[in-house]
């Protein structure tokens, strides 16, 4: 009996060593979760900042490019008024052309025929009057620029 207690007093120093072995392992887990929880702690905090920062800089650079887009369109809408004296000026010219082309017709028909044509072909004086219309519009538009 004595051994049977002798062993079982040894068992037993056995079992509280191996569970003071264990309970050590997890403390010294325990200490190395809380630095890590600590650590994703600091890092949470410093990415709620950082993110905050971004925001505010994408806020500013959204509200820059707005800025550049509403003078960019403004600048646009501003040279229309060019473009469209550039496309009448494009239609006298056409239409003088086109008067030189009759004109230049009628006297080559005149010389070769012999036949005098009257000065001032209506239609001449029609292109001639509508240039000088479009000349004076255009350049009324070109000086309010």
């Amino acid at each position: 009996m004595k051994t049977m207690e002798l062993l079982m007093q040894i068992s037993m120093a056995v079992i509280a060593i191996a569970f003071l072995v264990l309970l050590y392992s997890i403390i010294q887990t325990l200490k190395i979760l809380r630095g890590a929880l600590a650590e994703m702690q600091q890092t949470l905090s410093s990415l709620r900042t950082e993110v905050t920062q971004i925001s505010v800089e994408v806020k500013e650079a959204v509200h820059h490019t707005n800025a550049m887009t509403l003078d960019v369109r403004t600048k646009l809408s501003s040279l229309d008024v060019l473009f469209a004296s550039v496309n009448d000026l494009g239609h006298v010219l056409h239409s003088f052309t086109g008067a030189a082309k009759e004109s230049a017709a009628s006297v080559v028909a005149t010389i070769k025929g012999g036949k005098k044509k009257p000065a001032g072909e209506p239609g001449v004086l029609s292109t001639i009057y509508d240039g000088v219309i479009s000349t004076i519009r255009i350049w009324n538009k070109v000086k309010k620029i």
